[in-house]
């Protein structure tokens, strides 16, 4: 049986040097290598590890930062973004199945100090503003970005 830090190990090259477009996929991959392992596992490693899809493709998310943050939100928005609404100090965007936590960590990586932070799940994903900003604001100011 192998270890967890060797399967991390694994997956972290095979979504370095491949276009791994599903969990399932990536399990086939391992698999192909003598490592079993479930979807529970798998989708448990890929949140440890920071795997992030882009362009469809999972990917570290460091590898984000190579970009500037602004550029990574446009694409991210172009790619994912389905539909957004605000109410009150609260942003909601809803994406592509799969996909809000992609549109999470970019909102994070941007840093913008009247983010109080995001809450991603599989299609939506929920962004607390600090008390006195306007949800209105912040939603232009992404729609401009991602125009």
């Amino acid at each position: 049986m192998i270890t967890k830090k060797a399967r991390h190990g694994r997956i972290l090259e095979l979504t370095s040097k491949r276009e791994v477009r599903s969990q399932e996929e990536l399990a086939s991959l391992l698999q192909r290598e003598g490592i079993d392992v479930t979807q529970s596992t798998l989708s448990r490693d890929i949140r440890e590890l920071g795997l992030v899809k882009v362009r469809g493709c999972y990917r570290v998310s460091g590898e984000l930062n190579s970009v500037p943050a602004g550029d990574n939100l446009r694409r991210a928005f172009e790619q994912y973004v389905l539909k957004t609404g605000v109410s009150g100090n609260m942003l909601m965007i809803r994406t592509t199945p799969g996909n809000a936590h992609s549109i999470g960590v970019v909102l994070d990586a941007v840093q913008w100090p009247e983010v109080l932070g995001t809450v991603a799940g599989d299609d939506t994903v929920f962004v607390l503003l600090r008390n006195g900003h306007s949800g209105r604001k912040v939603m232009a100011r992404i729609r401009e970005l991602s125009a």
